[in-house]
């Protein structure tokens, strides 16, 4: 992909990131919308955060901005510590005609899905695991994406609250929680989900998060 872009003079780059762990603590469509905002007014994840400072400051080398990425990096936390990034989302939605106070006050819930359910740990211990392919498949499965290219998507349907490798859970601490259209789906999921998740007696490394940049 970078080697096609550079041959059609659009300068490109890629950052390969790990892609066994979910990005952030959530997934889903309108779960991942709102932790985006929460990024945007600089209280996201640390994770996500980084991956965004991280793709603006490699932007700003690309475009001829700064020249160091250590500069780069420093301008981009600072626009997302002064809440540049927010007003600028804010005036993209009213562009398109969005309605800007319905939407701040769908932010304010805690959950739009009719049934929400809270998958607990089975004992204490260090997360070694969080395998992202199951949570997506149990996303898929709650109609939160693709079965068939006809498929209905159910925009509330996700997973939040996501427990990362490295930090450490109490027995019957909530590993996640699952946002579904009914308590069968939810139940369902909270099985299937249960299995995305490993507990160590004593923390393993944790797996970078940027691997290479090309």
């Amino acid at each position: 992909m970078v080697a096609l872009g550079n041959e059609c003079s659009v300068n490109t780059h890629a950052i390969l990131t790990d892609m066994n762990t979910p990005l952030g603590r959530a997934a889903g469509n309108w779960l991942e919308m709102k932790e985006s905002v929460d990024c945007l007014e600089n209280k996201g994840p640390d994770d996500l955060r980084q991956l965004v400072v991280d793709s603006a400051a490699h932007l700003l080398i690309q475009t001829k901005k700064t020249k160091s990425l250590a500069a780069a990096r420093k301008l981009a936390a600072d626009c997302l510590n002064f809440g540049e990034p927010r007003q600028k989302w804010d005036e993209i939605l009213i562009a398109q005609g969005a309605d800007l106070q319905a939407f701040n006050q769908k932010l304010l819930r805690h959950s739009i899905a009719p049934v929400v359910l809270e998958l607990k740990s089975p004992r204490a211990g260090f997360i070694s695991c969080c395998d992202a392919k199951i949570v997506g498949e149990v996303i898929r499965d709650l109609g939160g994406g693709h079965l068939t290219k006809d498929s209905q998507i159910n925009y509330d349907a996700g997973v939040d609250r996501i427990t990362k490798p490295g930090e450490h859970v109490e027995k019957n601490s909530v590993l996640a929680r699952i946002h579904a259209a009914d308590r069968t789906q939810a139940e369902a999921a909270v099985v299937r989900l249960k299995t995305a998740f490993e507990i160590s007696a004593r923390r393993h490394a944790v797996a970078k998060l940027i691997h290479e940049v090309i």
